[in-house]
């Protein structure tokens, strides 16, 4: 791999107060003269977050009455007014339905805040529950100029430097307003992984919170946001879980009593999302941009109860999301442990919740939630730390679904594993030689044959062995054998059909006797291309806007297409071949380089079709630059194209402002013929992830690029200076390139241009 241009090689509710109604019905209006600020030196950090920390009120309207209906912390990230806060609190899910969120201020620290705004929500991310506010107008519902607010806002920093033992503090309300704005110091005392959040899912902290300051702000020693303390509220109906508080006379019986509606103000709050996760929703909302798809087939929500099943354990997870094993115990100092469950008919916003406990004593340091389920309907999940030692005893997990018990399993630790396993079980298509091809998750649908590789060791000649496949959840191949292939070595499993496997969903498990000893699941879709890699999207076309018959509008165009400043959308269209509904996809926007935008969603439209479309637009003009829109099935890039706005440069301000970064242009090119390589896939990690901890999951991709016709390819998202990178390069018929120390030296100059030489096997 030769890189030119100067890309070098050398790394708690402390007490709970009856809610005065006059916060809810308030119309004071303030006076400048009583938001003024006395001239007085620069404010520490904390002293600046407590300022920009909020009390939010969701309000709905009941015979002339607002009644509230949940609260909570949001923390001030923009002067003009955008607040970042828990999707619960901002949103209808669940018992948190309201007509109004009402924004209260901390106009002295040491008083109760004062409610001054109203606000509406801008960004909603219901999985990561996450939302952006936006002040809009007064009390009394007249709109303000908010360009001219000036309000306190917090700086963002990387909560990727942050290990167990690192300060984290946390500010918000400890109560029903009727506190002053609090903060709490504390460290992070582990950080959990977590499907589609990758290794840093969650940051554990061991301050005590309750459950009105979720929503408000996690920060580090140097007083920047790092994440935001999260804990649902209630349940998924329209019911208040258990922590609710009544705190207004609904029934106007002259009586406050548990007949009158009551507030849901959650569970002690333990777990921080990082701040990561909120940085494309707060870059949305600052250039007002919307994210919209095609709609999908019509369906109907689950109407059984949500549930869990097949709990099991695991030392770690596989680059493809598998589990590296199942075991039912483990030996003394084991650091790495992760819960396995399928989970159905999960709806968006559901409260779950993991309790641990050793030896029935609760174990607050390994457990997680309550938070809102963001995993979709049905699947497998996973949940689990690395790192950090667990001590010796009888481990009980306890999953929580709306608060009710739903299922658990136990695991003890410091006892002797068991002596037959199987390991690292790896899915891809057979070769002649007996290795694999393509490894991953996602196959093409009408192959005759699908392959899993795995490890074995400590197996007994003549051990009684199980192979079960399952397609769409239903066994469609079912062995028990006699064991005769040694003691230690690798092995494979197999099914295969001269017709053509269909599409769908695959299921493997590996029985020991009758223990479980191995899984995974793996999807078919979409059609083969020359390498036997899948091929979902194609026929590609972009436009300016969009037709009544849903075709492209307007100026319309391949990928590069150029588009006039003043431009308020852009649409991007595909076909798409062989796509089970269910499956996971993501689509994401980037605007020079940028990462703006991105959900995560079930296919729904079918399994053949045309013209599907993800657009991006603004109320006004887009802002000028270059735009980038990503499709990826399991987290594999299927589809890109690029289109820009006016010059397709625009200036960085803001958020972008607050690192240094370097964007990396060139080529991926044949190293024995010198000429591009088209469709070649760049990808770069997170600071400082190596090859041997990437998972595979969207999280842990820092950035990505696919080359064009002539190999050119423009990663979308810069490298902040100071620091290494893993990049991975694959294109068909070539070795994939692995670099595990790409250096961006502070003195790199931006752009950068690396030439990316490929040889074939």
């Amino acid at each position: 791999m030769t890189f030119l241009s100067g890309i070098l090689n050398p790394s708690r509710q402390k007490r709970i107060l009856p809610l005065l109604v006059v916060l809810l019905v308030a119309t004071l209006a303030l006076t400048a003269a009583a938001l003024a600020q006395d001239e007085t030196p620069e404010p520490s950090p904390v002293e600046r977050a407590r300022q920009a920390t909020v009390f939010l009120m969701q309000t709905y309207e009941s015979a002339g009455t607002q009644i509230l209906s949940c609260v909570g912390s949001g923390t001030i990230v923009s002067e003009n007014g955008l607040i970042l806060t828990n999707a619960h609190l901002a949103s209808s899910l669940g018992p948190c339905r309201g007509d109004r969120i009402i924004v209260a201020l901390p106009v002295r620290l040491d008083e109760p805040p004062v409610p001054t705004y109203l606000a509406e929500p801008v960004v909603i991310d219901e999985g990561l529950d996450l939302a952006v506010l936006q002040v809009r107008g007064s009390l009394d519902g007249s709109l303000i100029d908010t360009s001219a607010l000036n309000l306190p806002a917090v700086t963002i920093g990387d909560p990727s430097t942050l290990t167990p033992g690192s300060a984290m503090s946390v500010v918000g309300y400890p109560d029903l307003s009727t506190s002053s704005v609090t903060h709490v110091p504390g460290v992070v005392t582990g950080i959990t992984a977590e499907k589609g959040g990758g290794s840093m899912a969650w940051l554990r902290t061991d301050s005590e919170l309750g459950g009105t300051m979720a929503g408000g702000g996690a920060y580090n020693a140097n007083g920047q946001l790092v994440g935001v303390p999260t804990s649902a509220p209630g349940t998924s109906g329209t019911t208040p879980g258990p922590m609710c508080l009544s705190v207004q006379d609904n029934t106007r019986d002259g009586l406050i009593t548990e007949a009158d509606a009551c507030v849901p103000i959650g569970g002690d709050v333990t777990s921080v999302r990082p701040i990561v996760f909120a940085r494309p929703l707060i870059e949305s909302a600052r250039r007002g941009l919307q994210m919209e798809r095609a709609p999908g087939l019509p369906s109907s929500p689950p109407v059984d109860e949500p549930s869990v099943s097949r709990l099991f354990f695991s030392t770690g997870v596989t680059a493809n999301g598998h589990p590296v094993d199942v075991v039912t115990a483990l030996p003394s100092g084991a650091k790495s442990l992760f819960l396995f469950f399928d989970y159905a008919n999960m709806q968006p916003g559901t409260p779950y919740e993991i309790r641990v406990t050793r030896d029935g004593i609760d174990m607050p340091q390994f457990s997680l939630g309550p938070l809102a389920w963001g995993g979709g309907p049905n699947g497998i999940w996973y949940v689990g730390t690395e790192g950090k030692t667990w001590p010796d005893g009888n481990y009980e997990f306890t999953i929580l679904l709306n608060g009710q018990i739903a299922a658990s399993r136990s695991i003890t630790i410091g006892a002797a594993p068991d002596p037959e396993i199987f390991r690292n079980l790896t899915f891809g298509l057979p070769t002649a030689d007996g290795t694999l091809q393509q490894p991953g998750v996602l196959f093409p649908a009408g192959i005759t044959r699908l392959a899993a590789q795995f490890e074995f060791s400590g197996m007994r000649e003549g051990q009684s062995w199980r192979e079960v496949w399952y397609l769409n959840g239903t066994p469609i191949f079912d062995e028990t054998r006699t064991w005769s292939a040694g003691s230690d070595g690798q092995t494979t499993a197999s099914i295969n059909t001269e017709e053509g496997l269909p599409l769908g969903n695959y299921r493997l498990e590996l029985y020991i006797g009758d223990r479980l000893a191995a899984t995974g699941d793996v999807t078919l879709a979409g059609t083969a291309s020359a390498d036997g890699s899948p091929r979902i999207f194609a026929d590609t076309r972009v436009s300016s806007e969009i037709a009544r018959d849903g075709s492209p509008a307007g100026q319309v165009g391949s990928s590069g297409l150029t588009l006039p400043l003043g431009v308020n959308s852009i649409y991007a269209f595909t076909d798409w071949d062989s796509i089970p509904n269910g499956l996971e996809w993501t689509y994401r926007w980037f605007l020079d380089g940028r990462l703006i935008a991105s959900k995560t969603e079930r296919w729904d439209a079918g399994g053949v079709g045309e013209g599907y479309w993800v657009s991006l637009s603004s109320d006004s003009a887009l802002p000028e630059g270059q735009y980038t829109v990503e499709l990826l099935v399991k987290n594999r890039p299927m589809y890109s194209a690029s289109v820009a706005v006016g010059s397709g440069a625009q200036p960085i301000s803001g958020i972008e402002a607050e690192s240094d970064e370097v964007f990396i242009q060139g080529r991926v090119v044949d190293a024995l013929t010198g000429e591009g390589i088209p469709d070649a896939l760049v990808i770069v990690l997170d600071v400082m992830l190596e090859s041997p901890s990437f998972t595979w999951n969207e999280s842990e991709i820092h950035t990505q690029a696919i080359t064009d016709r002539q190999g050119a390819f423009s990663l979308p998202r810069g490298l902040p200076r100071g620091n290494y990178y893993t990049m991975y390069v694959f294109a068909e018929g070539y070795i994939t390139i692995v670099e595990d120390n790409l250096t961006i030296f502070r003195s790199q100059e931006s752009p950068a241009t690396m030439t990316i030489e490929m040889s074939r096997p």
